[in-house]
């Protein structure tokens, strides 16, 4: 455990001390334990001293007999405050081990945070989380295509937020349908949509303008020395185009129509669960059927999404709508018709 840092050293040695309650620690002892080298006894020492001084003493107590100081937990009963109930906290760890991977920018945050978790864990618990997520994992399935990880994903997103953060400029090397290509990008935000994140970047060449970036595309990035000022009337725009459902494919100002469609009753719970933006309001027909109102730009985003529901939706307004349906409609009957 020579390459520890601070904080994982810390941890361990808290974890050590509160999971024995009755027993008192030296230095020396959770050296053993823990199996800490000579050569840390210092940083250790200090680690201790400032466990037993947090929080004026309420988790490690410290005492000394001679020149030697000894360290105890200072929570009573401490021993079933950790797991109070273990086995639902071993059914939420299997699952979420199980479904890390499917957002690949922070897959390698939890997989590394699970693996810490599990090894501070005593032998009989340890034992029982591998049995039952060898019981469980052939049950929780993965239908369509398996979720995507990347080993480098949580690394890429630190360096985004850090760059958004100090206003730094980037250097991203990003996959085209054609080639892959490495440039310099002003990163404003991050916009998770549909279960994938997007970069938004202020355009270089052409003041005022942004555009997106699928992180999934993003190969690498590099955190530049060179700076960026934030615009405010820029940030502003780009929450309105993500408030009203219009940041992709759309032009750099949303020209927002009223939009009002009619959906067979069956398809209600799939609208609450799925709201097109944050405008939209879900009403009921005489009729029994369910009319949705939203303000939004009438562009491909809208249109798919209205095509996702198949004859279960029926477009009132607008006109713009209604004709790209219909000329699809056209085009569908002339190939397959």
């Amino acid at each position: 455990m020579a390459d520890m840092t601070r904080g994982e050293r810390t941890v361990q040695l808290f974890a050590q001390v509160i999971s024995n309650p009755t027993k008192k620690n030296s230095v020396g002892d959770l050296m053993e334990l823990l199996n800490i080298p000579e050569s840390e006894r210092r940083n250790v020492q200090r680690d201790m001293r400032f466990l037993s001084e947090m929080d004026a003493g309420r988790y490690v107590q410290q005492e000394s007999v001679g020149r030697t100081f000894y360290y105890r937990s200072a929570l009573h009963n401490a021993d079933r405050l950790l797991f109070p109930n273990f086995e639902n906290t071993m059914l939420h760890f299997v699952f979420l081990r199980r479904i890390a991977n499917i957002y690949p920018a922070t897959s390698e945050i939890i997989t590394q945070l699970l693996e810490r978790i599990e090894n501070s864990l005593p032998p009989k618990e340890k034992k029982s989380i591998q049995q039952l997520g060898s019981e469980l994992n052939s049950k929780i399935l993965f239908m369509g295509t398996p979720p995507d990880f990347d080993e480098d994903s949580s690394e890429k997103i630190r360096v985004i937020l850090q760059a958004i953060h100090d206003n730094r400029k980037i250097e991203v090397e990003y996959m085209t349908e054609s080639s892959c290509k490495k440039s310099k990008r002003i990163p404003l935000m991050v916009i998770i949509y549909q279960n994938d994140l997007y970069v938004v970047c202020q355009s270089i060449q052409h003041e005022g303008d942004t555009y997106t970036l699928k992180f999934r595309r993003i190969k690498s990035v590099k955190l530049l020395k060179e700076t960026y000022v934030s615009e405010p009337q820029i940030l502003d725009k780009l929450r309105r185009q993500v408030m009203s459902g219009a940041a992709f494919l759309s032009g750099q100002e949303p020209k927002l129509q009223d939009i009002e469609i009619e959906f067979e009753s069956h398809a209600k719970l799939f609208l609450q669960e799925n709201p097109f933006n944050r405008s939209m309001q879900i009403g009921k027909t005489k009729d029994g059927k369910i009319t949705v109102k939203m303000k939004a730009e009438c562009n491909r985003i809208l249109f798919n999404w209205v095509v996702s529901f198949a004859d279960a939706a029926r477009v009132i307004k607008p006109a713009g709508l209604k004709t790209m349906l219909s000329e699809y409609a056209d085009y569908l009957k002339e190939i397959y018709g």
